[in-house]
C-alpha cells in the first residue's frame, strides 16, 4: 500500500487514507486525475478486495483500454501475486450489456448503435405515425423523435411522463424493439438498473469507481445506485469545468451535489496543473471565473516554473481569410524552429461549419493536415460514395423522347464528372459504368445478393481501381465513415423484423444515400482521435478532450461562432425536464476551458480586429488583463515568441494499451488489414451465413454449461430459444437452425459435450508494452485437475490455422499465468466431425519454446502499434483469408489513388 501511495503527491495521496466509504475527487486538467485513479484501484486490490469485487467505468473505450494496462502494470510491479481475474475495468454500457446476458430474460438481444436507430426510424417511419405525431413528412421527423427517445432513456422516465403528443409513437418503437431483441445504448441502462432494483445489487461488489463522473446522467446515476450493496464504496473522478456533453443529458449537479446524493463522502480536490505553462494554467481560471455552476473550490494551481517569455498569445486579424492565413503562418514558423507538425492541433466549435478556410490554407502552404472530414476522406463520402448511391436509389428508365435522352446523359455526365478523379482502372469511364451497371441489375431484379450493400461496394471499388493506400490516412478514415453508416442501415434493412416487411434493395438505397447525408457531420465531429498522424490536427474541442499538444491554436473567436448562440433543447419535454439539453453560455464558456487547457507550451487565440470589434467574442472581451498580444497582423509578433525549447518537445509517454487478442493477431497477420477494420472501424462486408458460427458456439455453450442430457423436445425448444439468425429469409434461417442442431447433436452423440468444462472463460496477459485480453471457448478439466483447451469451430479454413493456433496458445499461456495446468490444447473441425461421424480435432502446440515464440511475436506487434504505423504485409495465408482484400492496393488491381 505505502508503495503505490508513495508515487503520488500529497493531494494525489489523501484520498487513498481517507475513512469516509465513498469519495469524489474533483480534478482539475491536467491534475494526474488517471494516475490518481490507478492507483485508487492498485491499492484497493493490494489491501485485499478481490479483482471480482471492482468495477470501474470509464467514458471511453480509450480510456477504458489505458486505465485497465495502467493497473496490471502497477499491480505487477508493487504486488505481483495479487490475482486480477475478473476485474472489470470499461464503459458504463459495456457493462450493463454484459450484466444483461448473463441473465435469462435477456438472452440473445442485439446491441444497436446511433446510426442503427436512424437506420430504424427511418423503415418504420409510416407504422410509427411520425408525420402526424410531429407534421414532418419523411424524413424530417426522425431527428426530432430520436432527441425526445433519449430525453425519455436518460431521466429514466415511465411512459406516463412522456407528453400525450409522442406517446402513441414512442410506446409503439420501443415495442418494435423488444418483440425484436434490439437494445439501445439507453435501453441497456434501463434494463440493467430496473433489474437490479428489483433483484437486489451486485453480489459481491465491494468498490465502484467511476471516472468523468460530471457526465452523467440520471439513468446511469440510478444505475449506479441500483449497483452498490449497502457496504460497498463509491469512489467518483470529474471535472465539474469539462462538463461538455449536455446534449447527452449530461448533469453537473451530480458531481457538485455528491455529498447530497451519497452517505458517509468525502470530498477531495486536486488543484495541480503538470500539463501547462503558469500563463495557460492563469488563463484557464480566469475562464474558469465566469461559470456560473462550478465548484468554487476548486483552483488550479502550476507546476512548472514561472514564465520568462510570453505562452499566451492574443492575434486579432481583419477578415475570416487572414484569420486562416494567420494559423498557416503560426504553424509554418513554429515548425521551422523544429516543432514536429503532429504536435501542433488547431481546435475549433464545429470543424464542419468553419474549419475548410483553414484546411485549404494549411494545404496551400504544403503543410500536412489531418482533418479527415474536409480532407480526401471527406470529398471522398461527397463525390463519389454520395453520388454513386444516389444514382443506385433512382430508376433510370429508357428514354422516350430526344428531352429524356439529354436528361439522361447530362446527369450521366454529373456523376461521372464527380467520380472521376477516384477511378484508376484502364477504361476508367468504360469500367465504372459496366461495374455501376452490374449493380443496377442485381437491384431492379431484386437478387438476393443485392442486400450485401458492402459486398458490392467493395467490389465496386476494386473494379474501379479505387484502393487505400497504407499512407492515406484520410482517405482511410473517410472510408471508414462511408462503411459504418452503409452496415447500419445494410443490418437494418436486411435484419427481418417482426409483423415488418423488409424493404427492396432500391429501398435499401435510397436509405444508405440519406443515411450518408444525415450522419456525415456528426461521424465527422465525434470520432475519437486514437491515432498518431503526420500533421497538424485540425479537429473539434469536443474530439480533443482528454488529449494535449505543445502547441493549440484556438480560432474564430468570433461573436455566433464561439460563443455559439443560445439554443432550446429541441425535443417535446417540457423546460422543466429537458431545459440543460441546450446550448447555454455556461456550456460554451465550459468548452473554451476544454480548449485553453489542452496547451501545454504555447497557446494562440485569434480573434476580429479592432475594427470588428461587435463581432469579437465575449470571451475574448472577458479575458482582460489575460491578453499578451493585441496585433493587427501577425508581422507585428516579434520573432523570439515562436521558439519552443527542445524539452518542452521531448516525445509524450506512450500509455500501455489495452487490445483483444483477435484484434492483435490480425496485426501479427497484417499491420494495414488491422488499420483499416479496428483502427478507422472499415466494416467488412457479409455473406447470407450471417450469425451461422455465433449461432452454433452459443448453442456449444449452452449444452455444456447443462448438467443433464437434453430431449428431444429440449433441443427443439434451445434452438427455437436461442438459435436467431435474422439477416437471412425465414426458410433459410429453418434451414440453418436445423443444420446447427445437427451438428450440436453430434458432437452430443460423439461424448465431448458432457465432460465438465468452463466455458466462456475471461482472460489478459500482460506483456510488454500492452494488456491483451480474450475469451476461452471452453477449458476441460480432467479428473486429476489438469485442463485442456479447446475452441470450436464451424468449419476449418486452412488459411486461418496460424491464427487458431496462436489463440489457443495465448489461452494455454493465459491460464498457466492463474496457475492453471494446460496440458493441451485443441481445435473442433465441427463440419467434419459431422461429416465423419467421429471427433476430429487439430492438436496444437503449447510448448514453451513455441508459447515464447508466440509472446515475441505479440509484443513486437504492440510496439508496432503504439507507432500509429500499418504497412502492408501481403502473404499468400494473409492475403487468402483478408476480408477486406478489395480495398488492398497489393491485391489483383496495383493502382493506388
Amino acid at each position: 500500500m505505502d508503495r503505490i501511495a508513495s508515487a503520488l503527491s500529497i493531494e494525489q495521496r489523501a484520498p487513498l487514507r481517507r475513512s469516509a466509504r465513498s469519495a469524489v475527487l474533483l480534478a482539475a486538467a491536467g491534475s494526474g486525475k488517471t494516475r490518481t485513479l490507478v492507483h485508487m484501484l492498485a491499492s484497493d486490490m493490494a489491501a485485499g478486495v478481490p479483482a471480482t469485487g471492482i468495477v470501474a467505468f470509464t467514458f471511453t473505450e480509450r480510456a477504458a483500454n489505458e486505465l485497465s494496462a495502467r493497473v496490471h502494470a502497477l499491480v505487477r510491479q508493487c504486488v505481483p501475486k495479487t490475482a486480477l481475474t475478473g476485474l472489470y475495468v470499461g464503459t458504463i454500457h459495456a457493462w450493463c450489456l454484459q450484466y444483461l446476458a448473463s441473465q435469462g430474460d435477456f438472452y440473445g438481444y442485439v446491441p444497436v448503435d446511433e446510426v442503427h436507430l436512424d437506420s430504424l426510424v427511418s423503415r418504420l417511419y409510416d407504422g410509427l405515425t411520425l408525420e402526424e405525431t410531429y407534421g414532418l413528412r419523411f424524413p424530417k421527423a426522425i431527428a426530432t423523435f430520436l432527441k425526445d427517445m433519449e430525453v425519455y432513456y436518460n431521466e429514466h422516465l415511465s411512459l406516463d411522463q412522456v407528453p400525450d403528443r409522442i406517446r402513441t409513437s414512442l410506446a409503439a418503437f420501443l415495442g418494435v424493439l423488444e418483440q425484436n431483441r434490439l437494445l439501445t445504448f439507453g435501453g441497456m441502462i434501463r434494463h440493467a438498473a430496473e433489474h437490479l432494483e428489483q433483484e437486489g445489487p451486485v453480489a459481491g461488489l465491494k468498490a465502484l469507481y467511476v471516472d468523468e463522473y460530471q457526465d452523467v446522467n440520471p439513468a446511469q446515476v440510478g444505475l449506479i445506485k441500483a449497483m452498490l450493496p449497502a457496504d460497498g464504496k463509491l469512489v467518483v473522478v470529474g471535472d465539474d469545468l469539462q462538463c461538455i456533453y449536455q446534449w447527452r443529458g449530461s448533469d453537473v449537479g451530480h458531481i457538485l451535489g455528491f455529498r447530497d446524493e451519497f452517505d458517509d463522502a468525502a470530498v477531495f480536490r486536486l488543484h495541480t496543473n503538470y500539463r501547462s505553462r503558469p500563463s495557460i494554467v492563469k488563463l484557464g481560471n480566469k475562464i474558469a471565473e465566469s461559470v456560473q455552476r462550478r465548484d468554487i473550490g476548486k483552483v488550479m494551481v502550476p507546476y512548472r516554473e514561472p514564465d520568462s517569455f510570453p505562452i499566451v498569445h492574443w492575434l486579432d486579424v481583419d477578415s475570416d481569410a487572414q484569420q486562416a492565413s494567420t494559423v498557416s503562418d503560426i504553424v509554418g514558423r513554429l515548425h521551422d524552429t523544429g516543432v514536429p507538425w503532429d504536435r501542433m492541433a488547431v481546435l475549433m466549435r464545429s470543424v464542419a461549419s468553419w474549419g475548410q478556410p483553414f484546411v485549404d490554407a494549411l494545404t496551400c502552404r504544403g503543410i500536412p493536415v489531418h482533418c479527415p472530414i474536409l480532407g480526401r476522406g471527406g470529398q471522398f463520402i461527397d463525390d463519389f460514395v454520395v453520388p454513386l448511391f444516389g444514382w443506385l436509389r433512382t430508376e433510370h428508365a429508357e428514354p422516350r423522347t430526344a428531352a429524356e435522352q439529354a436528361e439522361a446523359e447530362e446527369a450521366a455526365d454529373r456523376l461521372w464528372q464527380k467520380a472521376q478523379r477516384w477511378v484508376t482502372a484502364e477504361n476508367a469511364e468504360f469500367t465504372f459504368w459496366e461495374s455501376i451497371n452490374d449493380w443496377v441489375e442485381a437491384i431492379e431484379t431484386k437478387q438476393s445478393s443485392a442486400y450485401n450493400v458492402r459486398g458490392w461496394f467493395y467490389e465496386f471499388l476494386d473494379r474501379c481501381g479505387t484502393h487505400v493506400s497504407p499512407e492515406d490516412r484520410s482517405l482511410m478514415v473517410g472510408l471508414g465513415i462511408a462503411s459504418q453508416v452503409i452496415r447500419s442501415v445494410e443490418e437494418i434493412h436486411r435484419r427481418r423484423l417482426f409483423a415488418q416487411r423488409r424493404r427492396t434493395p432500391r429501398s435499401i438505397m435510397a436509405e444508405v444515400y440519406y443515411a450518408l447525408i444525415r450522419n456525415k457531420q456528426r461521424f465527422g465531429e465525434s470520432a475519437p482521435i486514437d491515432t498518431p498522424v503526420e500533421g497538424v490536427l485540425v479537429t473539434t474541442i469536443h474530439q480533443a478532450k482528454g488529449l494535449e499538444w505543445p502547441v493549440v491554436i484556438i480560432p474564430m473567436l468570433v461573436s455566433g461562432r464561439f460563443p455559439v448562440r443560445r439554443r432550446n433543447h429541441e425535443t417535446s419535454f417540457s423546460d422543466e425536464i429537458a431545459g440543460r439539453y441546450g446550448t447555454s453560455l455556461d456550456d460554451e464558456r465550459r468548452l473554451f476551458y476544454v480548449a485553453a487547457t489542452r496547451a501545454r507550451e504555447r497557446l494562440f487565440l485569434i480573434g476580429p480586429a479592432s475594427a470588428g470589434l461587435s463581432r469579437r467574442s465575449r470571451f475574448l472581451a472577458e479575458l482582460g488583463s489575460q491578453r499578451a498580444i493585441a496585433a493587427c497582423s501577425t508581422e507585428y509578433v516579434p520573432a523570439g515568441v515562436w521558439t519552443l525549447e527542445s524539452e518542452d518537445l521531448a516525445a509524450n509517454e506512450v500509455p500501455p494499451t489495452r487490445i483483444g487478442l483477435s484484434d492483435l493477431l490480425i496485426y501479427v497477420e497484417c499491420p494495414y488489414q488491422f488499420g483499416l477494420r479496428r483502427v478507422v472501424a472499415i466494416q467488412p462486408s457479409v455473406g447470407d451465413e450471417l450469425g451461422f458460427g455465433k449461432g452454433l458456439h452459443e448453442l456449444v455453450q449452452r449444452r455444456l454449461e447443462c448438467g443433464t442430457v437434453w430431449s428431444a423436445r429440449e433441443w427443439t425448444e434451445q434452438v427455437d430459444q436461442h438459435v436467431r439468425l435474422p439477416y437471412m429469409s425465414e426458410a433459410a434461417e429453418r434451414r440453418s437452425r436445423q443444420a446447427i442442431a445437427r451438428r450440436v447433436r453430434k458432437l452430443d452423440e460423439l461424448g465431448v459435450l458432457s465432460a465438465e468444462a468452463e466455458t466462456e472463460v475471461p482472460v489478459e496477459v500482460l506483456l510488454a508494452g500492452g494488456l491483451v485480453h480474450g475469451v476461452v471457448d471452453s477449458a476441460y478439466v480432467n479428473r486429476d485437475g489438469s485442463v485442456v483447451v479447446r475452441d470450436w469451430k464451424s468449419s476449418i479454413h486452412t488459411s486461418l490455422v496460424p491464427r487458431y493456433q496462436r489463440q489457443l496458445q495465448f489461452y494455454a499461456l493465459a491460464l498457466r499465468q492463474q496457475g492453471r495446468r494446460v496440458v493441451a490444447a485443441d481445435m473442433v473441425d465441427v463440419a467434419a466431425c459431422v461429416e465423419r461421424g467421429e471427433l476430429v480435432v487439430r492438436q496444437v502446440d503449447i510448448s514453451e519454446r513455441a508459447i515464447a515464440s508466440l509472446v515475441q511475436a505479440l509484443e513486437n506487434s504492440l510496439k508496432s502499434i503504439a507507432s500509429g504505423k500499418f504497412p502492408v504485409k501481403p502473404s499468400p495465408g494473409a492475403c487468402s483469408c483478408c476480408d477486406i482484400s478489395k480495398l488492398c492496393p497489393y491485391g489483383e488491381c496495383e493502382p493506388v489513388l
